[in-house]
């Protein structure tokens, strides 16, 4: 049997400065270097080969350090090998030229929502929403969270809403554990689910799940707009397409209705 590789420091160190560099738009030697554990000259050392191949830049009047959008093109290169990003985009760029609202592609990743992808609405008048290729969001009060939720067995649910996130971000958010289980019950029997100004102000989201080759869930399709253009009548239309939509998807994947 082969034994377990022992963690090796500096790629450790590597990836911890990468992901504090992430976080912020420019960040300074002094605090990398805490981030890290280590020492300033160890820390120049490894930012000097980060920017020798082009994943770091500095700014020389404050010699702070930043991101360059090579790490984003490596990761964009692995999103576009994903099967489900790749059965995905025809089915999204159908709903958006559709719909005229803004789609959404979204998975699980460390107990939150983690937006694939997304295509904007055209139409002049749209909201300023959060969400964003690579960005994250809470569970519980998205509708794309709360789809996949309900899709889930019973134990990997419980681990998710372990670490769920219940602050209220707006007066119409699901707070409690019981508010939450009588939605997903509802989503469940519909095959959708609805996001009535739940995560943003003035946003509202319809939104379907998408299942493996296996049957499991492993993502949601959605639809988002300004309230004022979602009524509950063009909701219950959407959700006709946006379930169909991720069937599709569904289907792509090699998923088999039992």
């Amino acid at each position: 049997m082969m034994k377990t590789a022992e963690p090796v420091l500096s790629v450790l160190k590597t990836m911890k400065l990468l992901e504090t560099l992430s976080a912020q738009e420019e960040v300074g030697v002094t605090e990398l270097a805490a981030a890290v554990d280590g020492n300033k000259s160890t820390v120049y050392r490894f930012l000097n080969t980060l920017s020798g191949l082009g994943y770091v830049s500095q700014n020389r009047n404050n010699e702070k350090y930043s991101l360059t959008l090579k790490l984003f093109q490596v990761g964009v290169q692995a999103l576009n090998r994903l099967d489900i990003h790749k059965a995905s985009l025809p089915v999204m760029e159908e709903l958006a030229e559709y719909s005229k609202e803004t789609i959404h592609l979204a998975s699980m990743e460390n107990h939150q929502v983690f937006y694939l992808d997304k295509i904007e609405s055209p139409l002049a008048l749209r909201v300023a929403m959060g969400s964003a290729q690579g960005r994250f969001a809470p569970v519980v009060c998205t509708g794309v969270g709360k789809v996949i939720l309900a899709n889930m067995g019973h134990d990997e649910k419980e681990r998710m809403l372990e670490h769920a996130d219940w602050t209220a971000r707006t007066e119409y958010s699901v707070t409690t554990p019981e508010e939450l289980e009588v939605r997903l019950i509802e989503i469940r029997k519909n095959g959708w689910a609805f996001d009535l100004e739940e995560n943003e102000p003035g946003v509202r989201c319809v939104a379907a799940p998408i299942f493996d080759n296996k049957g499991v869930i492993c993502g949601a399709l959605s639809i988002s707009g300004p309230s004022l253009r979602m009524t509950k009548e063009k909701m219950k239309k959407l959700a006709l397409k946006v379930k169909e939509g991720a069937g599709k998807i569904s289907d792509n994947l090699g998923y088999l209705k039992s």
